[in-house]
């Protein structure tokens, strides 16, 4: 750090974010400076509202800043905790009676980057290795360890060149970071113009430290004009807006890429300082174990303080540190074997053991933060709130459930509302019930709503889409089409999305799915996407007259596809994926036939290829069975019980019954489901041994789990009768087979095992 005490004007005070030394420096240096301006690494574009940021939140908070345009959108934050050096900036330079201002550049210009965290830590491999060295020199285990050695528990006077000396190392005076030169450019200008205009009185930058040098001599060689950002591309939309943030989204662990990790403990250290610190962590890692079902008796929390002091005395530490705290932890209450080292570095990945996991979420804290009345919004928020309001939608402090019937002109103007916030994603709104697949008739929904506390921040980053609902839920669609243009799956979905929620369907869209259904070769893809066009065609008069005819386009197509497609499955495997196409044909011709124009020629084609694949010896058997429920299930052949038990014959085998009942049962259940054909199933898998049937189970489990619980259930007690035992035992005995705990694969599996011990035991005399 440079300044005043050097004869310069310009302090440029490099920082560690979110570090209560560093938050504790900034404040002392401002207060012993006085400067006329404070630049602060932060959003330029936002200091026409810094207003937002004097208002009297409940911290965390973060700036929130978007650039979108009509096919792509970006968001990055900025976010400040009570221990943020950048936020102790504003607080002490409005204390001084300092002009406060962010002399970074704006997020939607193209040099910031993709970056989705203004404040993400840029070092590289150079940085990583110089830091892994000092650490190991220092007998510290990470990075995080060995900051508190450094500064954490530094001496007030020493602060200053321990953390000029560590950046240094880091990245060595006069070396250029070309991913981060038009920030520090643009930063160094911003000094330079503020030397200007402070007319010889001292002037404060606050910065990320791998910035400082960067910014000073970029400064030195500025001329002194201040620095305007590039307006943004025509089309784009941008804005800033101060959102509530919490402690879990600026903890490390959960995926934050900047600052320190457990802000709850640190939180402590600024306030109160390292010892309390410490006292505060250890009760609170105790409870969090002891609400995770773990004992931590008076006996574990003296062996726990003990090595903890031990650890600190023997790294020379002038406190207990984080590191000393849990690794002392990990010693003494973790009792069990760890399956992967402890991850308490930032490189690591969350911890698997349930111990380590709640220590790190104890230590990180559970503050939310909260805006204060009268910040700003985006207008989407007005409008969702309003609408919501209008509607009586409005999320409350108690959980209700709304029905929707869209037979009711009145509820589909409430349907679509909701289902615009739904594909923006809102918290506290979410569909509970719906149609099923194969429902008949106009839809019934059900809604639950609730105010979530994570509502007022997600509504003004939901703002990014666009300024109202229906504008910002139609670019979330186009993003996430955009995002995989090419599936099938991501397009059905869209299209879905769209119509339930009101929104105008796009011609791209329409051809894109056109497109990918006429060109298809996953079985399995193709067949999801057409029952669920099937089922948006039925629904077509809920969706407006230009809906109809577009599903009924698409439903045709998926027939043509479905007609060659099927024709050339001979892999087992394409077999059971081609189950849910076959189903999703089923109900195109049987139940669409009159309201799809164009499907009554692709009949009569349709049955004879089903009837060639059913007699053809070589295919799969999951196809076979498919073939024959469809033409049961759609009159061309009868559901006799000779008929069926005909057909079981050739699939009889432990290898291929599952499969084919799993085609069999998916499209004529209720048609073919009588007690003569699975009389015929039964006698079957009798006559196989233990080790067929073992083989078996898996495919006849899928194949029993297309009927429904009380279905099974039934099929169960009619076995059970069909073995001699009574009626009443039979229910019992069934009842309490659906509701087994134990997975009747492992109970199979176990049987078999015993078996082949009691043969081996007989086999040495041994029983």
């Amino acid at each position: 750090m440079n300044g005043p005490e050097t004869g310069e004007p310009l302090t440029v005070v490099g920082v560690r974010h979110h570090s209560p030394a560093c938050a504790r420096l900034v404040r002392r240096t401002i207060e012993t400076v006085r400067p006329a301006l404070v630049l602060i690494e932060g959003p330029s574009d936002f200091n026409t509202h810094l207003a937002d940021l004097a208002l009297d939140h409940a911290l965390p908070v973060a700036i929130f800043s978007f650039r979108a345009t009509e096919h792509a959108s970006h968001a990055s934050y900025t976010p400040f905790c009570a221990f943020s050096p950048e936020w102790q900036a504003l607080v002490s330079g409005r204390a001084v009676g300092a002009e406060t201002l962010f002399c970074d550049l704006p997020a939607w210009d193209p040099a910031f980057g993709q970056r989705r965290n203004r404040y993400a830590d840029p070092h590289g491999p150079r940085a990583e290795a110089a830091e892994r060295a000092l650490a190991s020199a220092l007998g510290a285990e990470d990075q995080d360890a060995l900051w508190d050695m450094l500064a954490e528990a530094a001496p007030e006077h020493e602060l200053p060149d321990r953390l000029a000396r560590y950046f240094a190392l880091l990245r060595p005076p006069g070396t250029d970071d070309p991913a981060e030169e038009a920030r520090e450019r643009f930063m160094g200008a911003h000094a330079a113009w503020a030397l200007r205009a402070a007319g010889g009185k001292p002037v404060v930058l606050v910065c990320g430290g791998w910035h400082a040098e960067a910014i000073r001599r970029y400064a030195a060689r500025a001329d002194g004009a201040r620095p305007e950002p590039a307006p943004p591309d025509q089309g784009e939309r941008t804005g800033s807006y101060v959102v509530p943030y919490s402690y879990a989204r600026l903890d490390r662990f959960s995926g934050y890429s900047a600052g320190m990790p457990s802000p709850g403990y640190y939180e402590h250290v600024a306030a109160e300082g390292l010892d309390p610190a410490a006292d505060w962590a250890a009760g609170t890692i105790a409870t969090a174990l002891r609400e995770a079902g773990q004992v931590v008796s008076t006996a574990d929390r003296i062996a726990w303080a003990a090595h903890a002091g031990a650890l600190a005395r023997l790294r020379a530490h002038p406190a207990i540190l984080r590191a000393d705290l849990i690794d002392a932890a990990l010693a003494t209450l973790v009792k069990d074997a760890l399956d992967a080292p402890p991850a308490w570095t930032a490189s690591a990945a969350a911890p698997r053991h349930a111990a380590l996991a709640a220590m790190l979420r104890a230590l990180a804290g559970h503050r939310e933060g909260r805006l204060a009345p009268g910040t700003r919004q985006p207008p989407l928020v007005a409008d969702v709130e309003e609408r919501l309001r209008a509607a009586n939608l409005e999320p409350g402090p108690l959980r209700r459930r709304v029905p929707i019937d869209w037979a009711e002109p009145a509820d589909r103007a409430r349907a679509h509302l909701l289902h615009q916030t739904v594909v923006l994603g809102l918290p506290g709104i979410g569909r509970e019930e719906g149609p099923d697949l194969a429902e008949p008739g106009l839809p019934r929904e059900s809604f639950a709503i609730a105010r979530h506390p994570d509502w007022p921040g997600a509504l003004i980053e939901a703002s990014l889409w666009g300024g109202t609902l229906a504008m910002a839920a139609t670019a979330r669609l186009a993003a996430r089409i955009e995002a995989d243009p090419d599936s099938l799956h991501v397009l059905a979905l869209a299209l879905s999305d769209a119509l339930f929620a009101g929104l105008p369907i796009e011609g791209d869209l329409l051809g894109r799915l056109s497109r990918g259904i006429a060109t298809a070769h996953a079985v399995a893809d193709l067949g999801g996407t057409g029952r669920r066009l099937v089922r948006l065609h039925r629904f077509g008069a809920a969706f407006g007259e230009t809906a109809a005819p577009a599903l009924a386009q698409l439903c045709v197509a998926l027939g043509e596809r479905a007609l060659s497609l099927i024709e050339t499955i001979v892999d087992a495997r394409e077999g059971l994926g081609a189950i849910e196409l076959v189903l999703a044909c089923r109900d195109l011709f049987r139940d669409c036939r009159d309201t799809v124009p164009g499907l009554a020629p692709l009949r009569p084609p349709f049955v004879a290829m089903l009837g060639r694949r059913l007699a053809d010896p070589d295919a799969p058997p999951a196809l076979a069975g498919a073939a024959l429920g469809f033409l049961v299930a759609c009159g061309e052949i009868g559901a006799g019980p000779d008929e069926a038990a005909r057909r079981l014959r050739r699939f009889g085998l432990p290898d291929t019954l599952g499969d084919f009942l799993a085609g069999l049962f998916a499209l004529a259940r209720e048609e073919v489901a009588q007690d003569a054909t699975l009389a015929a199933v039964e006698a079957l898998v009798s006559a196989w041994d233990d080790a067929d049937f073992l083989r078996a189970l898996p495919a006849l489990r899928m194949a029993f789990a297309w009927f429904p619980p009380r279905e099974r259930e039934r099929i169960a007690a009619a076995i059970l009768r069909r073995g001699g035992i009574g009626p009443a035992q039979a229910e019992a005995e069934a009842l309490a087979w659906m509701r087994q705990g134990a997975m009747p694969i492992d109970q199979a599996t176990a049987l078999a095992q015993e078996a082949r011990v009691a043969d081996r035991l007989a086999r040495y005399g041994l029983t």
